[in-house]
């Protein structure tokens, strides 16, 4: 007779955890297969396991769209062990198949890098429109499902090609570890795989969307491993793995936008038609051209001396023109201690502040701010002086146990 959990019945074993086991499984009622993943039976007594398993699904709930595995139900079994019914994940994870092909001497191509890029968009983009973080991609939180023609699902990246057949599509699981935004400050603790990990999670630092970015970037360094791709396309990935995370593009359809541009095929060359050589340019023209290419080269030469700043790197300050701003407040906090700052400000008519747990202040003399975990994590104050310059004044919090 076969195992049963609550309706259905075990059809086999998918995968095996510390953390939890997952089975395939029929339906008894709807005569279909599902995934059922349940708890480890020793973590069933941890509140702090228990919750975290919960939340993995209300998370996979509340994200949804074609490419976030979808939660069809959730039970528990005798001795308080939960499990929840998930959509089925039956082509294994993307990092097996991705081992599995290296193995014959594969390497990736454009096609497979760009399908990857718009299904993991696809699917963190659910995640962060439900302020969530997942906080723990890696190729082996990504899935593989059939996806058949005759039903198929609205939204979904069509697949194709050697590494994402046609009939399959990319599914994010393992939502164990997310943050949620708007009930957390974004300040953590160490979370993440390794190699996949951004460094705001390897310092118990603020956390937010950028967070997974940084993982995607990662992710497709990791999938290109081997291939020849054009210099934009590294340097996209180096600007998502920044190590400060304002460096990195603000969410993840920029990233894409970013992706697609380098990854583009350049435009084709009309045939038997050679470019024409380009007419000699009037003496005054290349005067003009040279000129400030030469001033140029020396003002370089100069910063690199030590000698004054370059002209095209103006970063904010904190005054300008009779304009300035300061913050006022501590900081050193202790872990859910609650302090205020303030904005110092003179010659402005508005300001916006920038705080660790996500939110954007605007116009306030004073906010207020309770760290829920340890780290660091800057307080901004930013304006605009009357002559266009860009003022910023930043204080730099360490939160403590």
């Amino acid at each position: 007779m076969r195992e049963r959990i609550g309706r259905f019945e075990v059809r086999g074993r998918l995968g095996v955890g510390s953390f939890a086991t997952v089975h395939r499984a029929l339906d008894l009622r709807l005569d279909d297969e599902v995934a059922v993943k349940v708890l480890a039976e020793n973590h069933s007594a941890n509140p702090e396991m228990l919750s975290r398993f919960i939340g993995e699904g209300r998370a996979l709930r509340r994200a949804g769209g074609p490419h976030v595995a979808a939660v069809h139900d959730i039970g528990e079994l005798p001795h308080n062990q939960p499990y929840l019914v998930l959509e089925l994940a039956d082509r294994g994870t993307l990092g097996d198949r991705v081992e599995q092909l290296r193995a014959t001497g594969w390497t990736a191509d454009r096609r497979d890098l760009l399908l990857v890029a718009r299904s993991l968009t696809a699917a963190l983009g659910s995640v962060h429109r439900a302020d969530l973080v997942h906080r723990d991609l890696s190729p082996w939180n990504l899935l593989l499902t059939a996806r058949p023609d005759a039903r198929g699902v609205a939204g979904a990246v069509p697949g194709g090609g050697t590494l994402i057949a046609e009939d399959e599509r990319l599914l994010l699981a393992d939502l164990g570890m997310c943050k949620d935004l708007a009930r957390s400050s974004g300040m953590t603790v160490a979370a993440g795989t390794s190699g996949f990990r951004p460094p705001e999670q390897e310092r118990h630092g603020v956390v937010d969307r950028r967070a997974d970015i940084w993982a995607m970037s990662a992710l497709m360094e990791w999938l290109a491993d081997g291939a020849r791709m054009p210099p934009a396309f590294t340097r996209a990935l180096a600007r998502g793995r920044a190590e400060n995370p304002r460096k990195r593009p603000e969410d993840v359809e920029t990233w894409l936008a970013s992706i697609e541009e380098a990854l583009a095929d350049p435009p084709a060359a009309a045939p038997d038609s050679p470019a024409p050589e380009p007419a000699p340019a009037p003496r005054s023209t290349l005067r003009r051209r040279v000129l400030p290419a030469v001033a140029l080269l020396i003002i370089g030469l100069l910063v690199g001396l030590g000698f004054g700043k370059p002209v095209w790197d103006d970063p904010p300050v904190a005054a300008s023109d009779g304009a300035s701003l300061a913050i006022d407040g501590p900081e050193t906090l202790a872990e859910g201690e609650s302090a205020t700052y303030s904005a110092d400000v003179t010659g402005v008519d508005s300001w916006v502040w920038t705080l660790p747990d996500g939110r954007h202040v605007v116009g306030e003399r004073t906010v207020s701010l309770t760290p829920t975990s340890p780290g660091r994590a800057d307080v901004v104050l930013r304006a605009r002086a009357a002559d266009g310059t860009e003022l910023e004044s930043r204080l730099e919090l360490r939160v403590e146990q």
